[in-house]
């Protein structure tokens, strides 16, 4: 029994980045490079606005390069987790890998945040396309995974379950609207695709949250070596 701490980890995924964001956006506030308001409904500003900028910056930085080691344990847990409940399936491998990747493409984007324009501004688009793209796909195969199992669930993981599915659904939604938004470029795209931005990362965070519930009373254990052969 590993106690409580995996429950904590996936906490922290949680915590940690909505801690980030806001106290990066109070700093900026206070020290006037963004203006006031309420970003996941005004979009006066994107995540990286809020962060791009004085001492705001060095705290983004110093709580994302730890988070992304955080994310890597993460899904390494996840990893575990899903081989208990499921059984062995090869799809957790790639979910796995996913999962670290986009850990990675998080280094990359918070390394690259405020340090100009021309290379290191698309190094800074990658690696955040990257994070949130690879996250989401990991996220989704993490629930076809539980979907399609043929072992009984507890009522209560069915239940949480379905919400991150929710949460998943929330974010394919966002990311259509970005698309709508890119083909129609309305007037206030600027504002737009920052209310889409705050409102899709307060999903994916939310993710993983829901997962420290599930490990509170289910937390990932060591894998049993004697499982049949790994399915897809």
């Amino acid at each position: 029994m590993r106690g409580r701490w995996p429950s904590a980890i996936a906490w922290l995924n949680c915590v940690v980045p909505l801690f980030a964001v806001a106290g990066s956006y109070g700093i900026s506030l206070y020290q006037g490079s963004v203006v006031a308001c309420f970003p996941f409904t005004h979009g006066c500003t994107s995540i990286s606005g809020a962060a791009r900028y004085g001492d705001a910056l060095f705290l983004f930085r110093g709580l994302m390069m730890p988070l992304s080691m955080l994310l890597a344990v993460y899904w390494c847990l996840q990893w575990e987790w899903l081989t208990q409940q499921v059984g062995p399936r090869r799809r957790h491998t790639v979910i796995l890998w996913l999962g670290i990747i986009s850990a990675l493409a998080l280094v990359l984007y918070a390394n690259y945040l405020g340090s100009g324009s021309g290379f290191y501004e698309f190094m800074r688009r990658t690696g955040i396309i990257f994070h949130f793209a690879l996250a989401l796909l990991a996220q989704l195969l993490c629930i076809q995974s539980l979907y399609r199992t043929h072992r009984p669930l507890s009522a209560r993981t069915r239940r949480i379950v379905r919400w991150q599915f929710a949460l998943i659904g929330l974010q394919w939604l966002w990311g259509f609207v970005s698309l709508t938004i890119d083909l129609t470029q309305p007037s206030f795209e600027y504002e737009a695709k920052n209310i889409v931005e705050w409102n899709f990362a307060w999903a994916m965070v939310g993710f993983y949250g829901l997962s420290g519930w599930l490990w509170w009373r289910d937390p990932p254990g060591p894998i049993n070596r004697t499982h049949p052969p790994a399915q897809s």
